[in-house]
């Protein structure tokens, strides 16, 4: 009887054990904005996303070294690059276009640093507008520096109206992941907040989905190994009015475990 109660209790704290373990929720760190060199900085938006698809935002320190990066996201199951200003054009070989290029050396360096420690360590990488511009230049391509100027066309990429509802369409590629978990739709519409866009796709991604114009909207890893997801518009907004974009973060968040 003795040897029975033992077994009983061991069987039900390794079931209690790894019932807490199912349900614990990822760690996603993110990388925010700075204000100066001093202060972290994230719209609220970015967090209230994973925290409402089942994860635990963690906004990750500055690092000045692959070797810093590497061990922050060491300690956080995903990673997930946000907006902000644009990307140094150095970084994929090309001068200053004009005045509307604004870069910020210091977010550059980290983002940077983060963004390769993610790929070295296969994390899940969600990445949203400024992020998807930058992921794509750390894995060898290159970016169309004012869209207004490089590539004039009649999509409004830089919408004036409330960012929480959208401006234009964008066509899905039917294998892609994005179709999948938007529910295997053809088209969505979405917000745009930019004036940079992909130029050259890295042969490292496959492209998810586009605007009317032609400017990349949505890409992915190739790499099965490693969730990746990169897309131009912003859905930590469009998910405030439309519960739909939700299941992007859930699927982010689902890999994360």
């Amino acid at each position: 009887m003795k040897r029975f109660l033992f077994i009983l209790t061991v069987a039900l704290t390794l079931v209690s054990v790894f019932s807490v373990d199912a349900r614990k929720k990822p760690l996603i760190g993110i990388a925010p904005g700075y204000s100066g060199a001093s202060v972290s900085t994230l719209g609220r938006a970015y967090s209230d996303a994973i925290i409402r698809a089942g994860g635990i935002p963690v906004i990750l320190p500055q690092v000045n070294n692959a070797s810093m990066a590497s061990e922050m996201l060491g300690r956080v199951d995903g990673f997930m690059l946000t907006g902000g200003v644009d990307l140094n054009p150095a970084y994929y070989g090309e001068a200053i276009w004009n005045e509307t290029v604004e870069i910020d050396h210091h977010r550059d360096t980290i983002d940077v640093l983060y963004a390769k420690a993610a790929l070295e360590s296969r994390k899940p990488i969600l990445a949203i507008c400024r992020g998807e511009q930058l992921l794509n230049v750390v894995l060898g391509g290159s970016l169309f520096q004012d869209l207004p100027t490089q590539k004039p066309g009649d999509v409004a990429h830089r919408q004036k109206t409330d960012s929480r509802f959208p401006t234009h369409s964008i066509i899905l590629e039917e294998n892609s992941r994005l179709f999948e978990i938007m529910g295997r739709r053809k088209s969505l519409e979405v917000n745009s907040l930019h004036h940079q866009a992909v130029k050259v796709l890295s042969g490292k991604v496959d492209l998810a989905a586009y605007s009317p114009d032609g400017v990349v909207e949505a890409y992915e890893g190739t790499d099965k190994r490693q969730w990746l997801l990169a897309v131009q518009f912003h859905p930590e907004q469009l998910v405030r009015a439309d519960e739909s974009w939700l299941a992007l973060f859930k699927a982010f968040v689902k890999a994360c475990r």
